[in-house]
């Protein structure tokens, strides 16, 4: 084991404490608000948006919705822009909705509930830190030919974060 592994093991024990300590909660309101929260729906409409837009009923209403709009805005595929910015604003609110609600859930003063509160936000803590180093590492390898980037590449060979980079399930080209 590596220096670089060593950091990485010591920071996911602290994240899972910290995860510990202020529980599943607390944990999933922080990392669905604000940025984080506005981050995470992008993701999720530029994940699905795709698939749920070749849905055949929807992929219909796209052709006639685009072939029904004026010449400028045919050629920004408008139709296209509306259906991200609505779904855009239903996955903002079904966010809120079920943050607000297991956030809720898990907040009940039972021994049980505070238990399973406290390991759910230790899960919670890692995997949604790991996430974001796969986030980090997508942008990362779309600037893969520059100079630093090779450079720090280079370093984490051979290593459990170097692993992720290789083999990271987020891809942006």
């Amino acid at each position: 084991m590596n220096a670089t592994d060593s950091i990485t093991l010591i920071v996911a024990i602290v994240l899972a404490g910290l995860g510990f300590a202020v529980g599943f909660a607390r944990t999933l309101r922080f990392f669905t608000h604000g940025i984080f929260g506005v981050i995470l729906s992008v993701f999720v409409c530029a994940t699905f948006g795709g698939m749920i837009q070749g849905i055949g009923p929807v992929q219909e209403w796209f052709t006639k919705l685009n072939d029904a709009m004026p010449g400028f805005l045919q050629t920004i595929h408008a139709a296209t822009i509306i259906y991200y910015i609505l779904l855009f604003l239903i996955v903002q609110i079904l966010r809120v909705l079920i943050v607000r609600l297991l956030a809720g859930a898990f907040s009940a003063p039972a021994a049980p509930v505070r238990v399973i509160n406290r390991i759910l936000g230790m899960v919670l803590m890692v995997a949604a830190v790991l996430l974001l180093v796969l986030l980090v590492f997508a942008v990362v390898a779309v600037f893969g030919d520059k100079a630093g980037v090779i450079d720090f590449v280079s370093k984490l060979d051979g290593t459990f974060l170097g692993t992720l980079y290789e083999h990271n399930p987020v891809q942006f080209v």
